[in-house]
């Protein structure tokens, strides 16, 4: 499989992608309770922008990612954290480099994902997958792109180009994720065009 973002991981860690994270987090932090309890997944976690912002809020965070050079990045960020600030985040982050469908344990709290999820062509193999690995009352949080023409990626071709809000709850809904609530939340400027960015909340039946 070709990893579409070989040449993207070394600098993936802009002003803009670091913007658009935080704003992430703090929409998951404000609806969402983080605490010492919970057991975690960052899908899609690309270097960790998301996932390394909570992960000393929480008991311990699983990391996915189908891309090894984002993967490869993300561990010298583990190790650069470990040296600085001697904080043992290797014992409570598990990093699978590889598609979710690897992780079959039913014992997440929460599985969180950042403009992850239009690069993955079966939206509803994903999402019955997730249901699975969700505990009863478990949550399920997406950010992601409201639908676009396609020019976000401009020549790039990606299996979705952003999602209809109103046909992804549906989606979620057969799979038993309840949805809590989901809502705009921040625009994304590029190449002089406005795109915006939703988040949905689900909760497993």
């Amino acid at each position: 499989m070709t990893d579409y973002f070989k040449n993207k991981a070394s600098d993936w860690d802009s002003p803009m992608k670091v913007d658009m994270s935080g704003r992430f987090v703090e929409e998951m932090v404000s609806n969402v309770k983080f605490n010492k309890s919970v057991k975690a997944m960052d899908l899609g976690c690309g270097t960790g922008l998301v996932g390394l912002s909570i992960v000393n809020e929480i008991k311990s965070l699983i990391m996915v990612d189908n891309s090894k050079a984002m993967i490869d990045k993300l561990k010298e960020k583990l190790e650069e954290i470990e040296q600085n600030s001697k904080t043992a985040l290797k014992e409570k982050v598990k990093i699978i480099n590889g598609s979710v469908d690897k992780y079959t344990t039913k014992d997440l709290d929460v599985v969180f994902s950042l403009m992850a999820i239009h690069h993955i062509d079966n939206i509803d193999a994903l999402l019955e997958h997730i249901s699975k690995i969700l505990k009863p009352g478990g949550v399920l949080i997406i950010g992601d792109l409201c639908e676009e023409d396609g020019s976000f990626h401009g020549e790039e071709s990606v299996p979705h180009n952003g999602f209809n809000i109103e046909s992804l709850s549906k989606q979620m809904e057969e799979c038993d994720l309840d949805i809590v609530t989901t809502y705009t939340y921040n625009t994304i400027k590029k190449n002089n065009r406005d795109y915006d960015q939703f988040i949905i909340i689900a909760k497993k039946i």
